[in-house]
């Protein structure tokens, strides 16, 4: 289910449901709806959840429902091992900022990359 889905990428990505919010500018409380399944997003707001997790949309709804859902977690978890020890290991502000980012079009993550380069 939908709800499933976010609740376990949300966690894969060690996200509080607080940051996943701030990051695509919604309240928890929203985000929230959504992992209980009182509410469900529409698809700009999957989009942006995908984005946030750096997952695609298909994953979240679980559309290719011929694999087993526990056989996509097995291959989403094995690649995301990396991943998973370089987030742990990030403070709350770099998580956020990792977020925003991933939320940003490729004008603005342009200029937020050349921002950093000018700093170096």
């Amino acid at each position: 289910m939908l709800c499933d889905q976010l609740k376990y990428v949300r966690k894969a990505n060690k996200f509080t449901q607080q940051q996943v919010a701030d990051a695509i500018n919604i309240e928890r409380s929203t985000y929230a709806s959504y992992e209980t399944g009182r509410n469900r997003p529409d698809v700009n707001t999957l989009s942006s959840f995908a984005k946030t997790f750096g997952v695609t949309v298909d994953f979240i709804v679980n559309l290719d429902t011929s694999v087993p859902m526990s056989d996509i977690k097995k291959k989403y978890d094995s690649g995301i091992n990396k991943k998973q020890m370089v987030l742990s290991q990030l403070n709350s502000d770099e998580k956020n900022i990792i977020a925003y980012f991933r939320n940003c079009s490729k004008q603005e993550k342009q200029e937020i990359l050349d921002l950093i380069s000018k700093k170096k």
